[in-house]
């Protein structure tokens, strides 16, 4: 096109105004189609926190969905839990306000359960998780042939409640308690003229069970089996008493008078009786099978019974030696070893099992000779002599027994896990419930 053409469509009107219109066309185009798409988005997101959140399972677990109802209910009833032990702790924390020793005690255990709940997401996906490790337990059960009926459920509500209609629980048989022995030709010439006196039982296992100071002892978690311990996680405070006789005549229809009561309190917070009964068929579950899976778990163990002397640097521990080829080791313990629970007894740890100590310190102790002396071992507390007193086949106490069972289960259930399909959908952060909160005018007592 030559120039004088050019400068004519320019100065034409009717091309220019086809030209603008073509462009307002596109504007308009433009805008429609961007406005399209932020109302999907928004749109979506209404569909999704309004309708698809009923539809959209929280998680899988081999194809199984878990119900989001459940879920939330579950939530609902573990924060109610959380705050009736804040409630129970403030209501001290004020009591004792006057006791600096008090207040430092409860403070940082009532900050510690607000930091839980007010972070919703995590509190919502530790929730979440339990549910998970709950299905996958009550599949395999079912596998297993175990089945947990209505009659038990309704057995275990009335314990909670200490309502027993036909008497009270006969305790259930426990492992032989060991009576410690008197003490060997062997043992005595080990630990000399001064040797420890005997020890009654419990009294290791409150060192064991980190009743004691011994910082040695490795802090494995002892669960008691005893019903209705409710885990893995805190719940519901009816569903954590421990059953046992009551003090006067308890009817029936007095329980159910307490049961409606808890039930309404529970239906407050929106956590319904079958969602309630649902959470006690799974404790039920995964006490069956946890018994059934730990049933061949021994009820014996080899045991060592050790010594040692606890220093802070290699220099004091080969120091420590070179002493024990000269004087006594009770003396040595008393005067240098930094383990005040039991220096004064020659650092008598008495009679424990595999997993009760850090691991440095069990592998050195299990490796020794009856009366051998340990090199200089190192752990996180500082460098320990020790010196094996004797090893052998023991009865297990029903603390450890109880332990070892968990052990073997929480083992037996991680292999497990590992080879089922599990898929979370992330639909479960719009569904989490915030309620209830603390000091909110009608949680469930």
């Amino acid at each position: 096109m030559s120039p004088q053409k050019k400068e004519e469509t320019k100065t034409n009107p009717r091309i220019r105004a086809i030209k603008e219109k073509k462009k307002t066309k596109l504007i308009l185009i433009g805008f429609i189609i961007t406005a399209a798409l932020v109302l999907s988005m928004v749109g979506y997101a209404v569909l999704r926190a309004t309708v698809l959140k009923n539809f959209i399972p929280v998680a899988k677990i081999a194809g199984q969905k878990v119900d989001n109802e459940y879920f939330e209910a579950r939530v609902r009833l573990e924060r109610n839990s959380y705050i009736q032990q804040f409630q129970m702790f403030y209501a001290q924390y004020q009591l004792l306000s006057d006791d600096p020793t008090s207040a430092e005690y409860f403070e940082p255990q009532l900050q510690q359960i607000v930091a839980i709940l007010d972070d919703v997401e995590l509190f919502g996906e530790m929730v979440l998780n339990n549910i998970i490790d709950d299905e996958i337990i009550a599949m395999q059960g079912v596998e297993m042939g175990i089945d947990v009926s209505e009659s038990e459920i309704d057995t275990l509500m009335q314990q909670l409640f200490n309502y027993f209609p036909d008497g009270t629980p006969t305790p259930a048989s426990q492992p032989t308690s060991y009576v410690t022995p008197a003490i060997s030709k062997t043992q005595e010439a080990i630990l000399g003229s001064t040797a420890t006196p005997d020890v009654e039982e419990t009294e290791l296992e409150e060192v064991k069970n980190g009743e004691g100071d011994s910082d040695i002892i490795e802090e494995t978690p002892v669960v008691s089996t005893e019903e209705p311990t409710i885990e893995p996680s805190p719940t519901t405070a009816a569903l954590t008493q421990t059953p046992g006789p009551t003090a006067t005549p308890y009817t029936e229809e007095m329980f159910q008078t307490e049961l409606d009561r808890y039930l309404g309190e529970l239906e407050a917070i929106e956590v319904s009786g079958t969602n309630l009964r649902k959470y006690i068929y799974h404790f039920l579950m995964k006490q069956k099978v946890r018994d059934a899976v730990a049933a061949d778990v021994p009820l014996e163990q080899e045991q060592i019974w050790a010594r040692h002397i606890l220093v802070s640097t290699t220099a004091e521990s080969i120091t420590v030696l070179e002493r024990l080829e000269e004087e006594e080791w009770n003396a040595v313990a008393a005067d240098v070893s930094l383990d005040t629970s039991n220096k004064d007894s020659g650092g008598d740890l008495r009679w424990f099992t595999r997993g009760q100590m850090v691991t440095e310190f069990e592998e050195a102790a299990f490796d020794l000779e009856i009366g051998q002396i340990s090199d200089p071992i190192e752990t996180q507390f500082g460098w320990h002599i020790i010196q094996l007193i004797d090893r052998g086949i023991r009865p297990l106490s029903q603390a450890d027994y109880e332990n070892n069972k968990n052990i073997f289960f929480e083992e037996w259930f991680s292999g497990i896990k590992e080879s089922i399909d599990i898929s979370i959908n992330d639909i479960w952060r719009d569904i989490v419930p915030d309620k209830p909160a603390i000091f909110e005018e009608t949680p469930a007592n």
